[in-house]
């Protein structure tokens, strides 16, 4: 069985229950004795997905629990994160594989993912009710939140899958995915992806309806999408802070992962706009998906890289192994010094 059959299975049955200069300076301390770090992530809002851990983590203090005090930086999509990072105005990006592969082919620029916060992608594409199926969106307006994203690369991918032309759509830039989700039940786009936590806000708004179903995205996409990403000489001069950041990050997964009203609580106290209740439904989907290990598996990430090469998008660039944007040793030393997860899960080691 393959990895991808053997993920798709364990995600089934989840589902089924329910983003420094160039010139890097040593690790500064802050004046509360904390390590720092900023970081750049591609969405101001806190989603209801597994990698809503990026920013709980700070409002919930644990990455001050591991000694570290994080800056985050919210941009407005996946090519500004990875601009912010190759710039060095920031320490780490969640950002797209993807993007880190171009980054290496085509610059050089030295990257390694040294902890994600999801494996599997958890989207759906959401509809019209008259566009039936992936060919009916030929033509149509579809929202993303920026050329280049995250959610605009996965699509694409997705509609090669479906034998459909990448941009057979009409690509919308709108923002992210609460932005989308609003457009799309005020009927001001035809279509968008987003996650299963997003759109069940609008899942009863008359006239819409999920013509890609979060197995079939899963199907059709690449098995890890994005991870947070560090320059190599960031790695060098603050490995002790980039350590803290992972082991806040693992420790918090595995607590929502063993306590989901934990992940409810800090998810009513971030988007209120949420209700109680659809966060709840949606602890069910996300059953198994925390990324309890920090998901970094290089054989995952090497069928992502296998897979975005095939793309026309990639064809004659370098090929660049998994092995040389990954950085395992952090989420190893995490889980030696938390000890074994028992929990089991996606990540499971």
């Amino acid at each position: 069985m393959s990895t991808k059959s053997m993920l798709r299975r364990h995600l089934l049955v989840g589902s089924a229950a329910l983003l420094a200069s160039a010139a890097l300076a040593a690790p500064a301390m802050s004046q509360g004795g904390l390590l720092e770090l900023t970081l750049a992530v591609a969405d101001p809002n806190v989603n209801p997905v597994t990698d809503s851990v990026l920013k709980l983590a700070e409002t919930l203090g644990y990455y001050e629990q591991h000694g570290l005090r994080l800056t985050i930086i919210p941009l407005e999509g996946t090519p500004q994160a990875v601009a912010a990072l190759n710039a060095g105005h920031v320490d780490l990006a969640d950002i797209s594989i993807d993007a880190v592969l171009r980054l290496r082919a085509e610059n050089d620029v030295a990257l390694r993912g040294v902890v994600s916060a999801t494996l599997g992608p958890p989207y759906l594409i959401a509809a019209k009710t008259e566009i039936t199926d992936v060919a009916g969106l030929a033509g149509r307006s579809f929202a993303i939140a920026d050329n280049g994203s995250l959610d605009h690369n996965l699509t694409q991918h997705v509609l090669a899958g479906y034998g459909v032309a990448r941009d057979a759509p009409q690509f919308v830039t709108i923002g992210p995915p609460a932005v989308r989700v609003r457009a799309l039940a005020a009927g001001q786009v035809d279509a968008t992806t987003v996650s299963y936590g997003t759109y069940l806000p609008i899942a009863e708004t008359p006239g819409l309806h999920i013509i890609v179903q979060p197995a079939e995205f899963f199907e059709a996409a690449p098995v890890q999408s994005k991870f947070v990403a560090v320059l190599e000489s960031t790695i060098e001069t603050k490995r002790e802070a980039v350590q803290a950041f992972v082991d806040a990050l693992v420790h918090l997964a595995r607590d929502f992962d063993s306590d989901p009203a934990k992940w409810v609580d800090a998810m009513v106290a971030a988007r209120p706009d949420l209700t109680r209740e659809n966060l709840e439904a949606t602890t069910g989907f996300l059953a198994g998906r925390w990324c309890i290990n920090g998901c970094i598996n290089v054989p995952y990430i090497q069928e992502t890289t296998d897979f975005i090469y095939e793309t026309p998008d990639f064809a004659g660039l370098r090929v660049i192994p998994a092995a040389d944007v990954t950085d395992e040793s952090f989420i190893l030393k995490s889980i030696e010094t938390l000890g074994a997860y028992e929990g089991g899960g996606i990540d499971a080691r």
